[in-house]
């Protein structure tokens, strides 16, 4: 079965019809799916929320003024949120935790996790002296 398009007799099938409702309903069904957003954070202090509290290491930021906006030291080098707290509250991500924390496993993971780590670097080298 196939039908006529228009003067140029192009013979357009059913199942070039089922195909392109097919594509349709997938595009649709893509657009209206609701994505999970999950931030994903490697650095070192600049971005660091707290890993280095659970390592031996002199790079710590867990006392006072670090963390004075949320009331507390949040083992941020930081008075409050690093860049990437800002820039994922814009995009509405909520605060990344920690990878050593404790609390950070299971379903936690899948929405992400901070890998930052103050003193880090790329080279083996670099935080010998922490």
């Amino acid at each position: 079965m196939h039908f006529l398009m228009g003067n140029n007799l192009k013979r357009v099938t059913i199942v070039d019809i089922q195909l392109l409702v097919f594509i349709v309903l997938v595009l649709f069904r893509i657009s209206t799916s609701e994505n999970l957003p999950a931030n994903f954070v490697f650095g070192d202090s600049l971005v660091d929320v707290g890993n280095n509290n659970y390592i031996i290491s002199l790079s710590k930021a867990n006392f006072l003024p670090n963390g004075i906006d949320f009331g507390r030291p949040t083992g941020r080098f930081t008075n409050g949120r690093t860049i990437v707290d800002i820039i994922g509250q814009e995009l509405g991500f909520g605060f990344t935790p920690p990878y050593l924390a404790p609390t950070t496993s299971g379903p936690v993971i899948l929405r992400g996790v901070n890998y930052a780590s103050g003193g880090g670097g790329i080279l083996n080298s670099t935080g010998q002296v922490f």
